[in-house]
């Protein structure tokens, strides 16, 4: 062992006369592990909403759309062919937007309307999933048989291009629409879109009754309250779009080169075809999150440079103790840099300690909390202010090692100045007296 590691592991242990020393340098270590834990588990947390609210977004809307400049789209079955071929793309469904009224049986409400493939429109987005959740009640869910979920969403799904027995198109809408309206499945609602025939006394609404086959909960109020599912075939007819469509919805196999891909495809397609990804449809959101998460883990980093002063103060008090140590070490021969050595090793076990025991506290905290659905039902979220219903958590090792880094950096900056003192400690004048 170094002689600076052995006396610098002296100079921490507890004596009758420098026992308050000791307990200052406990505060520090105490001070480095609450600031460790809390970044540590402020960040996932964030991280965790980030993350469930992107694949929350993305379950409802795809990663890159095809537009056209001039309105509807002609010809979309080819198309949708072609952009299914390109590379990094894993599925393509073709899709007519609108936005008209719903009527109910208690209730008038404003919705956007979707018009599907059935038996493509799974292959783009997470309906089958919300549609298997909804139909069901929870009954896969409770027995942890995903595939039911799958299988009775896609049963649902595929409704659409089903016939009735009340002879009306299908229609699916969310969970919050149907009790807002006061329907269920088996009822009939109104559709109704200002953009109506002329007629004599000027233009007249076009209303027409659908009948619900199924309800969808994506667990985000927003959607859930105000998007409906068409079938194709029906959306075209209500809206007067005979063979044309408003675009094309893709999945790609990672949702970051979504804009490179869509760069390709305009390449390849041309004016008069643009296309957008999830980025560009949710920039301000997602910048803001991140932004969010930046700003609280600069303040909650404070917490680390507090602690960082505590040891400051610690190693000074230390320093000013052993200032007949350090001459006779000086005097053994001992140069400036072994002195400023034993003190930087000093501060460095207590960061050490500290940051150490704040990773894992802050790990195994978030761990239980993830893997504990009691835990997280501890804190509600209210559906209809926020866009998740549990506590979220990212486990992700790199926000663990980074804190760890920073920590033990501003540990390491604060050891710099009481050792520099140490260091420049003359031994003549310190022994003079004794």
């Amino acid at each position: 062992m170094r002689y600076e590691f052995f006396i610098g592991l002296r100079y921490l242990r507890s004596k009758r006369r420098q026992k308050f020393i000791s307990i200052i340098g406990v505060i520090s270590i105490l001070g480095v592990f609450m600031g460790v834990m809390a970044l540590d588990v402020v960040l996932s947390v964030m991280g965790g909403f980030e993350e469930e609210l992107q694949t929350k977004i993305l379950g409802v809307n795809s990663h890159l759309v095809v537009l056209s400049y001039d309105g509807g789209i002609k010809g979309y079955e080819a198309l949708t062919r072609k952009v299914r071929d390109f590379p990094g793309v894993v599925g393509a469904s073709p899709f007519i937007y609108g936005q008209a009224m719903l009527v109910g049986e208690t209730n008038v409400l404003g919705v956007v309307t979707r018009g599907i493939d059935p038996a493509r429109a799974g292959s783009v987005t997470s309906i089958e999933t919300a549609l298997g959740k909804g139909s069901i009640s929870g009954k896969g869910e409770k027995h942890g048989d995903k595939s039911l979920l799958k299988r009775v969403g896609r049963e649902t799904l595929m409704k659409l291009a089903e016939s009735t027995p009340t002879g009306h198109p299908p229609i699916i809408i969310g969970k919050e629409l149907a009790s807002s309206l006061g329907v269920t499945v088996g009822d009939t609602v109104n559709l109704v879109s200002p953009f109506g025939r002329v007629g004599p006394f000027g233009p007249q609404a076009k209303i027409r009754k659908f009948e619900v086959v199924g309800l969808f909960d994506y667990g985000m109020f927003e959607y859930d309250s105000s998007l409906a599912y068409l079938s194709l075939k029906d959306a075209m007819a209500f809206y007067g779009m005979e063979g044309k469509v408003t675009g094309v919805e893709l999945k790609v196999k990672d949702i970051y080169k979504a804009r490179a891909i869509g760069d390709a495809i305009l390449g390849e397609l041309g004016f008069p075809f643009y296309t957008r990804n999830w980025e560009e449809v949710n920039a301000s959101l997602f910048r803001a999150l991140r932004l969010e998460r930046i700003a609280i883990g600069i303040f909650l980093g404070l917490i680390i440079l507090v602690a960082a002063l505590d040891i400051v103060s610690t190693l000074t008090m230390v320093v000013m103790e052993k200032g007949r140590d350090i001459s006779i070490l000086r005097a053994m021969g001992a140069t400036r840099g072994g002195i400023m050595r034993i003190f930087i090793l000093d501060g460095m076990i207590i960061g050490s300690v500290g940051t150490v025991l704040g990773t894992v506290a802050g790990f195994g905290l978030l761990y239980l909390i993830k893997s504990n659905k009691s835990l997280k039902a501890l804190i509600p979220f209210d559906p209809k202010v926020y866009p998740i219903s549990e506590f979220p958590v990212k486990l992700e090792p790199l926000y663990f090692i980074v804190v760890a880094l920073v920590s033990l950096a501003v540990c390491f900056l604060a050891t710099l100045y009481p050792s520099y003192q140490a260091s420049r400690k003359d031994p003549v004048e310190a022994l003079r007296y004794e």
